[in-house]
């Protein structure tokens, strides 16, 4: 991560080098620090949050405002998405009993966002306050693990929903780890000192997967699970509350919600532009 991170970082220095002489406004490149929050079936009711799941995320952000009101801008965020929740599931014996659920996951998310500028106050060609709203797509890498008993297992490789098995039931394939997402929020930034830009933002993600936490809402076939290449292992994960898999003549269970997995990232933002703007016309910054 911190590699991709100074990759990200090295980039934007190169774009802003490069492409300073095309912008009135100049651009802007800065970093992020903040949290990102889980929401999924691991949640509270539809679209549901537990503040407990907040976990922390940075990155950095290479902005360019060819008008006024308009900005595009280029995010790199980086982080975690986690949740631990007690639940009830079957068990072989057909009886409803509570269990432990958890997951965690990387997070590597890169964007690009439109960003419209509402309204200023203070004069917007040197120093003044402004919110906005952005929305865009971008690209999320995940990779969801959980525990039993402190060893952290990767989920997608167990089949823990049959992915595989049987194309006719299940996924004919497992799911992919890298998905297209829609990126939507709002914040307010501050400029002042004519280079130096504050700002606070908080934003949604549209996923378009629920498996974020590899729970879906997939009914399952217990004996289906683990005759697949996770054995019983998936079988631990896939239902915590069979403790004896060899009783099991015919379980099936439905695992999660029918809502797609979501999750938000937000905090506070501080950036430099680099350009012409201000009373500084060469472009370079004054110290």
């Amino acid at each position: 991560m911190r590699t991709r991170f100074i990759s990200f970082l090295s980039l934007a220095l190169f774009l802003a080098i490069s492409y300073t002489p095309l912008t009135a406004q100049g651009l802007e490149i800065g970093i992020k620090a903040g949290g990102a929050l889980y929401s999924g079936d691991l949640s509270p009711g539809d679209l549901g949050l537990y503040f407990e799941d907040l976990n922390f995320a940075g990155g950095a952000y290479l902005r360019y405002r060819p008008t006024a009101r308009f900005g595009i801008r280029v995010n790199g965020n980086f982080g975690r998405l986690s949740a631990e929740r007690e639940m009830v599931a079957l068990n072989e014996n057909v009886e409803r009993v509570p269990i432990e659920r958890n997951f965690r996951t990387k997070l590597t998310e890169f964007n690009a966002v439109l960003e419209y500028d509402l309204f200023y106050l203070g004069d917007r060609d040197r120093n003044f306050l402004a919110p906005y709203a952005y929305a865009g797509i971008g690209v999320l890498s995940f990779n969801p693990e959980s525990q039993i008993d402190g060893v952290y297992t990767e989920l997608q490789p167990l089949r823990t929903e049959g992915q595989g098995l049987d194309p006719t039931r299940y996924d004919a394939t497992p799911y992919e780890l890298t998905k297209t997402i829609f990126v939507f929020g709002g914040g307010v930034r501050v400029r002042f000192a004519e280079r130096i830009v504050l700002g606070l933002e908080l934003g949604g993600r549209n996923t378009f997967t629920d498996y974020i936490d590899d729970i879906s809402n997939t009914r399952v076939n217990y004996l289906d699970v683990i005759s697949g290449p996770g054995g019983t292992l998936a079988g631990q994960f896939s239902n915590p509350a069979v403790t004896n898999p060899s009783e099991v003549t015919d379980l099936e269970y439905d695992r999660g919600g029918e809502f797609n997995d979501f999750y938000f990232v937000g905090g506070f933002t501080l950036g430099i532009t680099i350009g012409e703007g201000g009373s500084n016309k060469s472009g370079c910054y004054k110290f």
